[in-house]
């Protein structure tokens, strides 16, 4: 008996339909956040934090590809502060010469060579701790960060760098603040999305970051997020400090980062952490190209009011310029950092890489120096020029050709505050 196609159709369509129901179904990732994160030797990932199911793909030029799970909410981390994670860590590698990516329905910022517009900041999260002056965390006037991750996006950046400190909210909002009434508190996953992730999704959403690892982030405080999320490496099971340094390529571009979270702000050039940086800077400065810049939560040379003496002037730390200053390439000609709130930039007339802090991005300001900090000395060189300014900011940096660029340092409302050239080893910002 021959039967007919359409019957031959109905039979087809039953049959998928059973073993449709037959198969396991795939429920679809619920993704909090994503993000593509540029890690060593050229190396990017598109990471992504989802609260249940599986692990997403990501579609790459129309090859759909599956992320891995990085962290998962069972996974026991050692040597950390007790914290809450119920959710998920995704990862993939950004294949060699993608263009285009997808996930979750919505496009991918893909690293670009030798980019041409890079915003900096750092210290975004809102302070909440027993004994230091609290933010209200709930009024954009106090803490802008959300402000300045969207205001950030829309300059339409190649590259993002957050030098460090993504995690502030660790102790809980007095019980008469308003301010900050309602906030999440801690190193677990609702103080790091609301404090971090929740606001930094436009931002994501325009350019690729370089994470660097502020001291909010060592072992001692959000350590295990951390390397849920946004360490550059290979999980691994429990938290670790001065893991290393890496170098990022973008073209004939590069960025060197410096794991200085843990850094001693009050110890000497004879501390012992100074080989440890050292022999961890000479592992990876073959690998600098004739074009770099360094970046570091903790600076390298910039100056402060000192505490509870504002009329005099300190040197921010002493390791690291011991540690890396006699071996520093002649390609870096910048260093960048933050962990002081305030905006500095320190030339030194070339005889080493001027000075940048851009420690603006949301968390309680610092106070001002008093004292000149041009012509003082740092870590035994004059700062031959020096500008500090006040006020929650984030950076804008152009690029005039291969070692010439220009900056702008904006205020929240897009307002300009300073504005930079930097000429190879020479960096000059207005008054």
């Amino acid at each position: 008996m021959t039967l007919h196609w359409r019957a031959l159709g109905i039979v087809g369509v039953a049959v998928s339909g059973l073993l449709a129901l037959a198969a396991p179904q795939q429920v679809k990732a619920n993704v909090l956040s994503q993000w593509v994160e540029l890690g060593t030797d050229g190396n990017s990932s598109v990471r992504a934090i989802i609260d249940d199911a599986s692990c997403p793909s990501v579609v790459f030029d129309g090859t759909t590809v599956p992320m891995t799970m990085r962290s998962d909410p069972s996974a026991k981390f050692g040597n950390v502060k007790p914290a809450q994670f119920a959710v998920r860590g995704c990862e993939v590698a950004v294949p060699a010469g993608a263009v285009a990516g997808m996930l979750d329905g919505k496009p991918l910022a893909l690293p670009r060579a030798n980019p041409q517009r890079i915003v900096m900041f750092g210290d975004t999260g809102c302070r909440m701790l027993t004994g230091a002056p609290t933010q209200a965390c709930n009024d954009a006037k106090s803490w802008p960060f959300p402000t300045i991750a969207a205001a950030a996006a829309a300059t339409r950046p190649d590259l993002v760098i957050h030098v460090g400190d993504y995690e502030y909210r660790e102790s809980p909002c007095p019980a008469d603040d308003a301010g900050c009434a309602g906030s999440p508190y801690g190193y677990g996953w609702d103080a790091w999305y609301t404090d971090f992730f929740q606001p930094a999704a436009p931002l994501f959403a325009a350019a690729p970051w370089i994470m660097v690892r502020g001291n909010h982030e060592d072992c001692s405080r959000a350590g295990e997020g951390w390397f849920r999320f946004l360490d550059p490496s290979p999980i691994g099971t429990e938290c670790r400090d001065l893991t290393g340094d890496y170098v990022i390529r973008l073209g004939d571009f590069g960025i060197v980062v410096v794991d200085s979270a843990k850094v001693d702000d009050r110890g000497g050039v004879d501390s012992d952490q100074v080989p440890v940086l050292r022999r961890q800077f000479n592992d990876v400065r073959a690998k600098i190209p004739a074009n770099a810049w360094l970046a570091t939560h903790k600076p390298v040379n910039a100056m402060l009011a000192k505490p509870r003496d504002p009329q005099v002037n300190i040197v921010s730390n002493h390791i690291l310029q011991a540690a890396l200053g006699a071996d520093m390439p002649a390609g870096v000609r910048m260093y960048v950092g933050g962990h002081i709130h305030f905006f500095q930039a320190l030339d030194f007339g070339g005889a080493r890489p001027p000075q940048l802090v851009v420690g603006t991005g949301g968390d309680n300001l610092a106070g001002m120096p008093t004292a000149s900090v041009a012509g003082a000395e740092v870590n035994g060189l004059k700062a031959v020029a020096a500008v500090t300014v006040s006020g929650f900011a984030y950076m804008v940096w152009d690029r005039v050709d291969e070692s010439d660029w220009t900056g702008t340092l904006f205020d929240v409302t897009g307002k300009p505050l300073n504005r930079c050239r930097l000429a190879d080893r020479l960096l000059s910002c207005g008054q």
